[in-house]
């Protein structure tokens, strides 16, 4: 009889609500400071509250989940199943990844599920898509050595850039890698970013539209891809006119795309990247003979 294998990640990962209940994935809410009031991240906070109320807070910080709040879901999961794939965002933007190792570090004794924690060294749907894999595996029966393989596979075939058409919330968070770099062209430049290394960085600098930020974005993917088929994920802030559309029929046209998922920027991630911003994940599958 199969093992049951769990899939856990944080909402960070941006991965679709109802896609989540779909595919039975556990996710663990990382908190916003918003005016000094704690929220859980999609729980006490919806996107769409946040981002129709987002102008009027003073201020706005992310944080990671608590040890405790963390430990009492891990206590509760090690139980319930046989095997857990714990897929969290990158160690150099958050303390969600350092909070779980400790968890497990001092529970690891008193269950006997077998624990895998992966740091993916990226954000939002960058790594929502290899959960996204992940849960489509348990639910198929694989073992939990076959999907850890496969979401360290993709993880070092993803890629994803967003386009930040104001850099003064990236300012405020200090979210940036060379950050001072930029200092010197004022902050009307607007920046297409890449995570790279687990960081944030700047790929290219431009001043003007955010249509202009886009074929940047569309370009630099162009020539990532170099024709292999992807599973592509396009993001956006609930607060922006939706462009998902428009982009969906650019990449069906011009890419060979195996699947196509359409999200929102969770407010964890919104609180620095602004309330206007657009992002594309990806990841190239191998080329067939």
């Amino acid at each position: 009889m199969p093992k049951k294998i769990g899939i856990v990640t944080d909402n960070t990962a941006d991965i679709p609500e109802k896609l989540k209940k779909a595919l039975g994935i556990h996710t663990i809410p990382t908190n916003i400071v918003l005016d000094g009031k704690v929220y859980r991240d999609g729980i006490d906070l919806s996107s769409a509250e946040f981002y129709r109320n987002f102008h009027h807070y003073k201020t706005m910080v992310s944080q990671p989940v608590t040890y405790e709040d963390y430990a009492l879901i891990y206590k509760k999961l090690t139980y319930e199943y046989d095997g857990l794939v714990f897929v969290h965002v990158s160690s150099k933007l958050s303390g969600t990844y350092d909070i779980a190792l400790k968890v497990h570090d001092d529970f690891k004794d008193s269950h006997n599920c077998q624990v895998v924690i992966i740091d993916s060294l990226q954000c939002s749907m960058a790594y929502g898509i290899p959960v996204i894999a992940a849960a489509r595996m348990a639910q198929k029966g694989r073992s939990i050595e076959e999907i850890t393989h496969q979401v360290n596979h993709i993880l070092r075939n993803i890629s994803a850039f967003f386009a930040v058409p104001d850099l003064k919330y990236l300012r405020k968070g200090k979210k940036i890698s060379g950050f001072k770099s930029l200092l010197g062209t004022a902050m009307k430049v607007k920046p297409v970013m890449a995570i790279e290394n687990g960081e944030n960085v700047v790929k290219t600098k431009l001043f003007g539209e955010q249509k202009n930020m886009i074929l940047a974005m569309l370009d630099m993917i162009r020539e990532d891809i170099a024709g292999r088929p992807i599973t592509l994920a396009i993001l956006q802030t609930a607060a922006e006119v939706s462009i998902i559309e428009s982009l969906r029929d650019v990449f069906q046209a011009e890419f060979k795309c195996v699947d196509i998922f359409d999200a929102y920027y969770s407010p964890s991630i919104g609180l620095n990247m602004g309330p206007e911003s657009t992002g594309i994940a990806y990841y190239k599958h191998p080329l067939r003979a």
